[in-house]
Order: structure tokens, then C-alpha cells, then sequence
């Protein structure tokens, strides 16, 4: 895919934990983990599924299956009841992704970082700011094209979609799924 596309399709299960010992209680669950905050990595889930695996700090992590398969539910449910210094943490984020090129020229546009010249390979989690909206940022590649995945707090959503697809349409691009 080469087109922009502002993806507002939610197909993600997400969660979180947190605590002093909620590294060593992940990877005692066989996830696979960053090794620094604010950076990302993919753990295999089981099947075709995958974890994105996000760490916030050095003792809070958020999580989301993108494809579906219950690996994150199984994990979650893992936790009843929690360990001593692991707690859950409820993640119901609005979740988006722009995709395709031309992603940078709307980036530009509606964030206060420069998504042009981060190094992907690095895996870097970013926190910024998107149309006066806190957002959780995660950059890919899809092929070779970027691809950045967003989260934020679901009452922002609407608007903030809103918004971002009439600058998508501004540069261009096209809409899947319909904005909040």
C-alpha cells in the first residue's frame, strides 16, 4: 500500500501493568520485553498472534494483540489475583493508525516531533502531543512504507479523528473505517 490512509478500524485488544515487579512477572509469562523505556518490541503470542509490547518507564507497560487470538486476554486473566508488586492497569484507548506515503507531510502538520528522521529500527515509543491531544505513538514499517500506530484517551477520539481525517483528505488520502 502506498496511498496515505488515516486507519481508525479498532482491532485491538489492549491492557496493562505495572509495578516493581511487573517486568519479572511478564517475562516469567514467556513475553518477550524492551530492554529500555520508551521503546517497543513484538512477542510472539502463540499461532500467527504477536504482543506489542511497550514500555512507558522502567516499571509500567502497556500491551495490545492487534489481530485478535485471546493471548492478551489469557495473560490478563493470568493475573487474578495480581502478584505482590504487579498491577493491572485498564487500557481502553482510542486506537489509530496513518499509514502510506505522505504520512510525514500530516505529521507535520498536526504533532510536535519530527517522525521524518526517527530511526524505526530502533523501536522508539514516542509521547507527544497530536492536535492538542496526548497520544501514544508507536512507528513500523508496513513493507516499505512507515507506518505509525496511536493511542489515546477515548473521550479525545471524535474529535481528534475528526480532525486528523480532514487533513488526511487535505494531503490527499483516504479514510478506513469511519472516524469516531
Amino acid at each position: 500500500m502506498n496511498a496515505l490512509v488515516l486507519d481508525v478500524e479498532d482491532r485491538g485488544t489492549r491492557g496493562g501493568l505495572k509495578g516493581p515487579r511487573a517486568a519479572e512477572w511478564l517475562f516469567s509469562q514467556g513475553i518477550a520485553l524492551p530492554m529500555s523505556p520508551n521503546s517497543w518490541t513484538r512477542s510472539p503470542a502463540g499461532g500467527a498472534s504477536s504482543l506489542l509490547v511497550a514500555r512507558l518507564g522502567q516499571q509500567e507497560f502497556f500491551l495490545e494483540e492487534e489481530a485478535g487470538g485471546g493471548a492478551l486476554e489469557r495473560l490478563l486473566a493470568a493475573l487474578a489475583p495480581a502478584p505482590p508488586g504487579v498491577y493491572p492497569v485498564l487500557r481502553e484507548d482510542f486506537a489509530f493508525q496513518l499509514l502510506g506515503e505522505g504520512v510525514h507531510d500530516v505529521l507535520a502538520q498536526v504533532c510536535n516531533v519530527n517522525f521524518a528522521v526517527l530511526d524505526l529500527d530502533s523501536r522508539p515509543l514516542i509521547m507527544t502531543l497530536m492536535i492538542g491531544v496526548a497520544v501514544l505513538a508507536v512507528p513500523e514499517r508496513s513493507g516499505a512504507q512507515p507506518r505509525y500506530r496511536f493511542w489515546c484517551d477515548p473521550t479525545f477520539g471524535p474529535s481528534l479523528s475528526e480532525n486528523l481525517a480532514a487533513v488526511v483528505l487535505d494531503c490527499g488520502g483516504g479514510i478506513r473505517g469511519a472516524p469516531a
